[in-house]
């Protein structure tokens, strides 16, 4: 439910995006919006809308993508909790050396 809700939304907002990107470039180039309507053929109605249908496809397959790695990653995370960063591990190694030359020089 809330990943069709976070989905609603970036449609949105990618649409209202897209809106103000494609009208600033009509106003920048002074194009009448209603002249173009009127000239395109049929044919490029088509070309648009399966373009615009592809495109929609693509986001949709990139955001199931994303929400199946997300959850991969989780599970990863909470499975492998001890199986931490490779240089995290590192870190914690040089430090606990540092900890034993020190004990090692006080005694």
């Amino acid at each position: 439910m809330e990943d069709n809700n976070s989905r609603e939304q970036l449609n949105e907002l990618s649409g209202q995006l897209m809106d103000l990107f494609v009208s600033d470039l009509f106003t920048k180039n002074k194009v009448d919006i209603e002249k173009v309507k009127a000239r395109i053929t049929d044919d490029q109605r088509e070309n648009l809308r399966q373009t615009v249908e592809q495109l929609k496809a693509q986001v949709e397959d990139f955001l199931e993508s994303r929400t199946v790695l997300k959850v991969e990653e989780s599970e990863g995370k909470t499975e492998g909790q001890a199986a931490t960063n490779p240089l995290r591990e590192a870190i914690l190694q040089r430090k606990q050396m540092k900890r034993n030359n020190k004990n090692n020089t006080n005694r």
